[in-house]
C-alpha cells in the first residue's frame, strides 16, 4: 500500500502528548495506527447498527435470558467448570 501525505489539524497539547510518545519521528506511524483503530472500530459499530434484530423471529432467537444462560454455560466452561 503506497502512502499519501495529508495535512492534519490537532490541538497543539495533542500533538505534544503524541510527540512524548512516539517522538517527532515516528508521528506518521503513531497517527496512522490511531486512525486504523477508529476505522476498524466505526465499521464495527456501522455493522453492528446495519445487523441489530435480524435473528428476531428466526430459530436462532434468544431472549434476554437465554442469552444469560447461555453466556454462563459458555464461562463455565472456560473456567474448567461444569
Amino acid at each position: 500500500m503506497g502512502l499519501v501525505r495529508t495535512n492534519v489539524t490537532l490541538p497543539e497539547e495533542l500533538l505534544r502528548q503524541v510527540d512524548q510518545l512516539a517522538g517527532p519521528r515516528g508521528r506518521s506511524q503513531y497517527v496512522a495506527e490511531a486512525v486504523a483503530k477508529r476505522v476498524k472500530r466505526d465499521r464495527l459499530g456501522q455493522t453492528l447498527q446495519e445487523t441489530a434484530g435480524v435473528l428476531v423471529g428466526t430459530p436462532d432467537w434468544l431472549d434476554g435470558d437465554q442469552a444469560l444462560a447461555l453466556a454462563k454455560e459458555m464461562r463455565a466452561g472456560w473456567n474448567g467448570e461444569s
